[in-house]
């Protein structure tokens, strides 16, 4: 199978069972200041490892494992990666993606807001937040 097919493969696997996010959070640093944060976070959780395997040979990102589980549920592995890595991967993938092409070109938009920022101008704490918001009303419609 040729890169481009098992890219295509990746696409459509992530576009029925991945997730793309943007997280908000806050850290204290060391000098008692709070910073706050949008980072893009995208991944599969799985029952199974070998797609995610192969997932994270052809793109990168992390495995991890879940067995702490409730109910019926089984136990999980999920493939994940965040900020720059994320938006590299979903570049990848867009141009075979049906169902999260539109969630996917939001999270490489807010991923370009991200730069050498000392205080991070209101307006594109605005746009972040505006996006995060898109993005959790599409993928509660999916």
């Amino acid at each position: 199978m040729s890169h481009t097919h098992k890219i295509a493969w990746c696409a459509g696997f992530f576009d029925g069972e991945g997730f793309i996010t943007i997280q908000k959070r806050k850290a204290k640093a060391k000098n008692g200041k709070i910073y706050e944060g949008h980072y893009l976070h995208i991944g599969i959780n799985h029952v199974a490892p070998k797609p995610l395997i192969e997932f994270q040979k052809l793109l990168g990102g992390k495995i991890t494992y879940y067995d702490k589980v409730t109910g019926n549920r089984k136990p999980r592995h999920q493939w994940k990666a965040s900020c720059q890595e994320a938006a590299n991967i979903l570049k990848q993938l867009l141009p075979y993606f049906h169902n999260k092409e539109v969630v996917a070109k939001l999270g490489i938009e807010l991923q370009e807001t991200m730069g050498n920022f000392y205080k991070v101008p209101e307006e594109i704490v605005e746009k972040r937040q505006q996006i995060r918001e898109q993005i959790t009303y599409l993928n509660a419609q999916d």
